[in-house]
């Protein structure tokens, strides 16, 4: 079976789970590259994330099954802080990394004929 990807919606427990989650970051030495390979899973992998101050953040995710992405968090403990939601991207257009292709070819439910 191929990877799918994923968009994680996550919502922190309350504003204290949010402050522990987040806690000594700003201490962290960490590159890019060693964040991409410290969420390489074999199952799943965390592909990119987006966050902001608010009460959610947002990551996208490869795995086979969404059980695959949910099975991993809460193996690293994450559900001790974060509430996730996760739905399956179809169509990902991302400017950064044009293709000249039609990003609209075999998605069904965006087909209009009868």
């Amino acid at each position: 079976m191929s990877r799918k990807k994923y968009i994680a919606i996550h919502t922190y427990h309350s504003d204290d789970t949010k402050h522990k989650f987040w806690a000594g970051t700003n201490e962290v030495e960490q590159t890019d590259i060693e964040w991409r390979d410290k969420y390489i899973f074999d199952k799943c992998q965390c592909t990119a994330t987006w966050v902001g101050a608010d009460a959610f953040f947002f990551c996208q995710w490869e795995a086979e099954t969404p059980d695959d992405v949910l099975n991993t968090l809460t193996e690293l403990g994450l559900d001790d802080y974060i509430f996730t939601a996760l739905y399956q991207i179809d169509m990902h257009i991302d400017i950064t990394n044009l293709t000249g292709k039609n990003p609209y070819k075999g998605i069904s439910y965006l087909d209009t004929a009868s």
